[in-house]
C-alpha cells in the first residue's frame, strides 16, 4: 500500500470514527430546535407573524410552553403541529423593534431527555407602511407602498379596481381589468415580501369585486355579476342585476358558487369573519354568517334600523355597523357585542367608516363636526370600550377627515383628507397619518384610496 493510499485510508476511518461519535452524542444529548420560522413583510418580519419552532423530535408540550419566553414580552397562544410549535400572538407585535425568543434546555422531549442546548433566536420586525390604491398621475390604478418617512414604490401592475390583504399583511389580492374594454374580471396575488405577482384566475365576462382572504389563507371569496345562471324552469340568463358570491380555492386553483341553503344572499358587502365564515350582508339582517360549504347560518338583527356592515375587530366579539336607529336624527356606529348594539356615536349628528384598533379596545370613525357653506365637514373621532369615553383625533374646519384605519402596533391612525364632501363620495383623497394620541399629523404627499397598514 502506497503513502497516499495509507492517508486516504486514515482519513475514511477518521470521518466515520466521527460520524459514529456524533451519532452516539446525538442520541445521548437529546433534541435541539432545528429551526425558526416567521412571516417575511416588507423590510423585516412581519408584525402579524406567527413564530414556528420546529423540534428535531417529539416534544413534551407542557414542558416547552413553560419554558417558551419572547422579549419583548407579548401574549400569545399556544399550537402544534407534529413537532412544530406555533407561537400566535394575541396582537400585533411593535413596528421597527427587535424581539428574542428563547426555550431553555429543561425542555423535554416525550423520551424524558432535555433540550441538548437551549435555544435562542432573534428577529427584527418591519418598519411602518401603508398600501393603498393610488388615483393620480402615474399610481392611478396601481397598488403603491408608502413609509410613513414619505418614500414610495409602485407594486404589481395597474388597471386595479379593488384589493385587501391576509391576516399575517404578507399578501394582497386585487381585482384588475384584462385586456382592453374588458371588465375588471382578473384575480392576482401580490407578496409583500419580494414584490413577485401571479394571476390566479380570469373570466373575461365577469365583473368582480371585494376579494378578501380567508384567516387560514386557503380561500378567497369574492362578488361577480354577468354570472351565467341556470335554472331548471328559467333556462340559463346572465344576471347583471345582483351580484352572486364565489370562492377561490387557492390550492386547487378552482372557482365555486357559494351557496347558503334556503337563504339566497342579497348582497353589497362580504368578507370572511376571524372564526372563518363568510359574512355577507342580505335583505333579512343587519348581517348573516355562515360557513364555506353553507351550513350552520346565524342571522345578526338589525331590530328596525337600517344598518350597513362595516368589519370585525381582530378576535371578531365585535361588529360594526353604521346606520340610522330609531331615536337618532343621522348616522350611528353601531358595535354589536355580547348579543345587543351599542351606539358609540351618541350625540353625534352623523358617522361613518368606524375601524377597530388591533385590541379591539377602540373604534375609530368620521364625524360630522359641522359645516363649509353648505357641505358637511368630518373629523376623526376614537371611541373607547373601558372608559366610553369619546376623543377627538382631527378638528380641520376647511377639509373633511375620514376613511381611519389603525396601525397594527395601535400607535398610528391613517386617514384621508379631502375637500368636504365631493372627493369623499369619490373614494380618494389626501392619505394623513397622525399619531393615536393626536399628535405628529401628516400628510404622505400621496393620494389615493383605502389605505391599509403592512
Amino acid at each position: 500500500m502506497s503513502r497516499f493510499d495509507r492517508v486516504i485510508l486514515a482519513v475514511v476511518l477518521g470521518l466515520g470514527l466521527t460520524v459514529g461519535a456524533l451519532s452516539v452524542a446525538s442520541a445521548t444529548l437529546g433534541p435541539t430546535v432545528d429551526s425558526m420560522t416567521a412571516a417575511e413583510a416588507l423590510d423585516g418580519t412581519s408584525v402579524n407573524t406567527q413564530i414556528g419552532i420546529t423540534f428535531t423530535e417529539p416534544m413534551s408540550i407542557k414542558s416547552v410552553e413553560q419554558n417558551f419566553h419572547i422579549r419583548p414580552a407579548v401574549q400569545g397562544d399556544f399550537t402544534w403541529t407534529g413537532n412544530e410549535l406555533f407561537y400566535i400572538p394575541r396582537r400585533s407585535l411593535k413596528y421597527s423593534t427587535s424581539y428574542t425568543v428563547s426555550i431553555g434546555s429543561r425542555a423535554q422531549g416525550r423520551s424524558n431527555r432535555h433540550l441538548s442546548r437551549a435555544f435562542r433566536g432573534t428577529f427584527t420586525t418591519q418598519k411602518e407602511h401603508l398600501l393603498f390604491l393610488g388615483s393620480e398621475g402615474a399610481e392611478r390604478g396601481h397598488l403603491v407602498l408608502a413609509s410613513i418617512g414619505g418614500k414610495r414604490t409602485i407594486v404589481g401592475n395597474g388597471e386595479v379596481t379593488d384589493f385587501s390583504l391576509s391576516v399575517d399583511r404578507s399578501l394582497a389580492v386585487y381585482v384588475r381589468r384584462g385586456a382592453a374594454g374588458e371588465r375588471p374580471d382578473e384575480l392576482w396575488l401580490l407578496s409583500l415580501a419580494d414584490g413577485s405577482t401571479q394571476r390566479i384566475f380570469r373570466r373575461a365576462d365577469w365583473t368582480m369585486s371585494q376579494p378578501h382572504f380567508s384567516p387560514d389563507g386557503r380561500l378567497l371569496v369574492f362578488l361577480a355579476t354577468n354570472v351565467l345562471l341556470c335554472q331548471k324552469y328559467y333556462g340559463c340568463y346572465r344576471d347583471r342585476t345582483g351580484p352572486v358570491v364565489y370562492l377561490f380555492d387557492l390550492r386547487s386553483r378552482k372557482a365555486y358558487a357559494f351557496s347558503a341553503g334556503s337563504d339566497v344572499p342579497l348582497t353589497n358587502f362580504i368578507d370572511f369573519s376571524p372564526a372563518g365564515q363568510i359574512a355577507y350582508t342580505d335583505l333579512g339582517s343587519a348581517l348573516t354568517l355562515a360557513n364555506p360549504n353553507g351550513t350552520h347560518l346565524l342571522h345578526i338583527p338589525d331590530r328596525g334600523n337600517s344598518l350597513e356592515f362595516a368589519g370585525f375587530d381582530r378576535t371578531g366579539a365585535k361588529a360594526a355597523f353604521v346606520g340610522q336607529t330609531p331615536d337618532s336624527s343621522g348616522g350611528d356606529i353601531l358595535i354589536y357585542t355580547g348579543g345587543k348594539y351599542v351606539d358609540v356615536s351618541r350625540g353625534v349628528y352623523d358617522s361613518s367608516v368606524p375601524a377597530f384598533s388591533s385590541s379591539g379596545k377602540e373604534v375609530a370613525y368620521a364625524a360630522y363636526r359641522g359645516e363649509l357653506g353648505i357641505e358637511p365637514v368630518y373629523g376623526i373621532n376614537i371611541y373607547d370600550f373601558s372608559s366610553r369615553r369619546t376623543y377627538h383625533l382631527t378638528a380641520e374646519r376647511e377639509w373633511s377627515d375620514w376613511s381611519p384605519e389603525c396601525s397594527g402596533d395601535g400607535q398610528y391612525i391613517a386617514f384621508i383628507r379631502s375637500q368636504p364632501q365631493e372627493a369623499m363620495y369619490m373614494g380618494s383623497g389626501e392619505i394623513w397619518v397622525v399619531k393615536t394620541d393626536g399628535t405628529d399629523a401628516r400628510p404622505l404627499g400621496v393620494v389615493g384610496s383605502n389605505p391599509q397598514w403592512v
